[in-house]
């Protein structure tokens, strides 16, 4: 295969992901409407949909054996989610949307950033013996995730999440023609994730460029797309607590993908076999999700103030881009 087809397959499978997993987002909203199931449970199915671009892009690396292109994606789409949640900052500066999140947004916040401190660990230290190929960090990571989880929802009740659906959007389909189509665009993402992910490790050879640096910036792009329309559509809405919420909790999420990501990862311990490049990734996401907490806890301010710590993320997300680049 060409060169030019491989950097084309790639475009093709980054832009392609972020329509789908729009298509997806909305027949399973679409089947949620039409079905008996509880609205509870077609959320997680949704959300889980959701994420099948870095789940699948993830796994795809595992079978291809870059664990660097499997931890750089899922740490690198961390960084982009709350680069873009700076940059609808920005766009919504008059709101001053992070002065509307609540304790529950904090909380999911902290979760993030003790989750990533594991990942770091193992990243960094030669822990002891694991049980079996499985590491100590990935087994804390997601006792951490499920125990964290259910604190959070335990101790916060969000009353956007009460909202009332509006019935009947979707009366020019049955029933089996919505769950045909979401079924349909879940498969369609799983085949074009794994499409992005292996010619994204070929782009590695081709151009000498390390595969942490594809996996934490051009991947995590490409498959945290999804996650921005969906912040982006609640920002829209002036839903200001139910994006920020999401977010972070899907920040939580792809940790915990990454922690299941090494359960399947047989040739060893995934985090201790990945570049030290994902060190800086890691360190940048929680200085990054500091400002944030900072921006949430302190009240309002006038609006060149409030706007620093988003201005701050931003600016060193181009820089943690170049430093990655330059590990090789």
């Amino acid at each position: 295969m060409s060169d030019w087809i491989v950097f084309a397959l790639f475009f093709i499978s980054g832009i392609s992901t972020f329509f789908i997993a729009s298509r997806l987002s909305i027949f399973g909203d679409a089947v949620k409407e039409k079905s008996r199931v509880s609205s509870t449970f077609m959320g997680a199915v949704i959300g889980i949909a959701i994420s099948l671009p870095e789940l699948t892009s993830s796994v795809t690396a595992i079978i291809i054996d870059s664990p660097d292109l499997a931890v750089g994606n899922l740490i690198g789409s961390n960084l982009f989610n709350i680069m873009g949640l700076a940059i609808f900052d920005i766009v919504y500066r008059r709101y001053q949307i992070l002065t509307h999140a609540t304790v529950e947004s904090k909380l999911y916040g902290w979760l993030v950033i003790l989750m990533t401190l594991i990942v770091i660990a193992g990243l960094s230290l030669t822990l002891p013996t694991h049980i079996f190929h499985i590491s100590y960090t990935s087994i804390a990571v997601i006792l951490l995730y499920f125990i964290g989880s259910k604190f959070i929802n335990d101790r916060t009740e969000y009353k956007g999440r009460k909202v009332k659906n509006k019935n009947g959007r979707y009366n020019e389909y049955t029933y089996k023609q919505v769950l045909i189509r979401f079924i349909l665009a879940a498969v369609a993402i799983m085949l074009i994730g794994s499409v992005l992910t292996v010619t994204a490790e070929r782009i590695s050879v081709i151009t000498g460029i390390g595969a942490s640096f594809i996996g934490a910036f051009l991947v995590a792009i490409s498959t945290s797309l999804p996650d921005a329309v969906s912040v982006g559509t609640a920002l829209k809405l002036r839903n200001f607590n139910l994006g920020i919420s999401s977010l972070l909790g899907s920040n939580a999420f792809n940790l915990m993908i990454l922690a299941l990501t090494d359960l399947i990862y047989f040739r060893g311990n995934l985090l201790e076999e990945s570049s030290p490049a994902n060190m800086i990734t890691g360190v940048t996401s929680i200085i990054f999700i500091l400002l944030i907490i900072y921006s949430i806890t302190r009240k309002k301010v006038s609006v060149w103030n409030y706007l620093l710590p988003s201005v701050v993320i931003i600016v060193s997300y181009f820089v943690t881009t170049y430093l990655v680049f330059q590990i090789k």
